[in-house]
């Protein structure tokens, strides 16, 4: 409590009196200054006259290259890959001229492919039973061929 009437008593003694708000109907000093910017920011900002010069209005920018990839989108091309894969394997099968050694680098990426499209296959929807069923399919016989040719199936 001392505190205070010190600092009251040495407000006082500054001759510091605490000024009076402005009446109503008076501007206050604040507002004068206020209305004198803006009376001098409008004078000096206003654009200069451009004529009736008229551009057209820049319309929506479509993209070409812009395709959002659903899930079902992502399964069947990983479907497609996989397929050509296969197809790939089994023409180099028939091939007498090549070596199974030559073949086991191909084997190997439909095995990775194989699991990657069993992952995303499992994120298909219910709606899209018809390409889960399809992508599991070429899932079971990749892994199939895959097992066939470590077992040894193709050695004559």
């Amino acid at each position: 409590m001392a505190g205070i009437n010190q600092i009251n008593e040495l407000t006082q003694s500054l001759g510091n009196e605490p000024s009076e708000a402005p009446k109503t109907g008076e501007k206050g000093e604040f507002s004068n200054v206020l209305t004198k910017a803006l009376d001098n920011k409008t004078d000096k900002t206003e654009p200069p006259e451009m004529g009736n010069t008229k551009a057209p209005a820049l319309g929506e920018i479509t993209s070409t290259d812009l395709h959002i990839q659903d899930q079902s989108y992502v399964v069947s091309g990983k479907t497609d890959s996989l397929l050509e894969l296969l197809d790939t394997y089994a023409s180099q099968l028939e091939d007498p001229g090549v070596s199974l050694k030559s073949i086991a680098p191909v084997l190997e990426r439909i095995s990775q492919n194989a699991d990657n499209l069993l992952k995303e296959t499992a994120a298909l929807g219910t709606g899209d039973n018809g390409l889960k069923d399809i992508a599991t399919q070429t899932v079971v016989a990749a892994q199939t061929e895959y097992l066939k040719f470590q077992r040894g199936d193709y050695l004559s």
